[in-house]
């Protein structure tokens, strides 16, 4: 047999005001009894109405099916589907000024934007966004808002973070965080970068995610022929402190690393249209289970109190 239960128990400790309150209507009756008798006859009073003396008695009885109302009661349950989100996804962007070489066929950072945007549409989970140069910074926390994450990656720009070079540790340490942040829930990093990397901790970073059992997918932008770097203001090639123009390789291996080191995978410029499947199936699937909800069974005691105040009512028929 299903157990009647409350939402609120702690509230039936209002049902101790009740025999304070039968206390005090009893006396009240008996009360107006004694006044009424002083200067009314007998006849008059309407002392032929039986039920007037268990009016007080109605009444109690109403507002103790009022508390046992708002304590919540509950009996049975009701099955209920809902979808499962099962996977957090943080997606790590490389905006360090490299990503403006145009080697394929449009900024690497555009491409790489256009990839991101792949993976948050066929994410069916929560998703974060982590952007770095030689530091990182959380662009986005985990939310299942991947349109607001969308729109967030259109306002990125090539030295966001302004701190000039290239760092992939530091990221891989932020996404971690986030991750870690939720371990309820399983999750994996992609990280999306032309593979340069001038920090000094990668392996490190690299030993905690693997101890963590954390994937990290990773996905090259840029070709490894090299090409120049436009000034993101406009007006030539970058060049470095010598004058000369500065040229940025992709580098596979250091990408390469990560995903073997992790349990990820590694993607080269994956611009076909299936390129990433494998990507999405990784990210989680909706996943249908039914959930038991208590039903409320509130509108059986409040039905108890109404009744008990109607009867009350009539017993107060004949009253002085």
């Amino acid at each position: 047999m299903t157990a009647f239960t409350f939402r609120a128990p702690q509230l039936l400790w209002l049902a101790l005001i009740v025999p304070l309150a039968l206390l005090f209507f009893v006396s009240r009756e008996r009360t107006r009894t004694r006044i009424a008798r002083r200067f009314v006859s007998e006849r008059l009073r309407g002392i032929t109405n039986p039920l007037r003396s268990i009016r007080p008695w109605l009444v109690a009885l109403a507002l103790l099916g009022c508390v046992a109302a708002l304590a919540g009661p509950e009996m049975g349950f009701r099955i209920v589907p809902i979808e499962a989100r099962e996977t957090n996804r943080v997606i790590v962007m490389d905006v360090s000024l490299s990503m403006l070489a145009q080697d394929v066929g449009t900024s690497r950072l555009d491409a790489a934007k256009a990839i991101a945007k792949r993976i948050i549409d066929a994410q069916s989970g929560r998703v974060g966004l982590v952007i770095f140069e030689s530091a990182a910074e959380v662009g986005s926390p985990l939310t299942s808002d991947g349109e607001a994450v969308e729109a967030l990656l259109d306002s990125i720009q090539a030295g966001e973070v302004s701190n000039p070079g290239s760092d992939i540790s530091v990221a891989l340490s932020a996404a971690l965080r986030l991750v870690a942040g939720d371990p309820a829930q399983s999750g994996d990093i992609v990280v999306i970068s032309d593979g340069e990397d001038q920090g000094t901790k990668l392996d490190e970073a690299i030993a905690k995610l693997a101890q963590r059992g954390i994937p990290v997918s990773t996905i090259l932008v840029g070709t490894s022929g090299g090409s120049t770097i436009p000034r993101p203001e406009g007006g030539g090639n970058l060049r470095d402190d010598s004058g000369q123009i500065v040229t940025t390789y992709a580098r596979p291996e250091v990408l390469q690393k990560i995903a073997s080191a992790t349990g990820g995978t590694f993607y080269a410029n994956p611009f076909g249209e299936h390129a990433l499947d494998s990507l999405a199936a990784a990210g989680g699937v909706k996943r249908q289970k039914n959930v038991r909800i208590p039903i409320e069974r509130y509108q059986w005691p409040l039905a108890f109190a109404w009744v008990a105040f109607f009867l009350g009512s009539l017993a107060n028929r004949g009253a002085e």
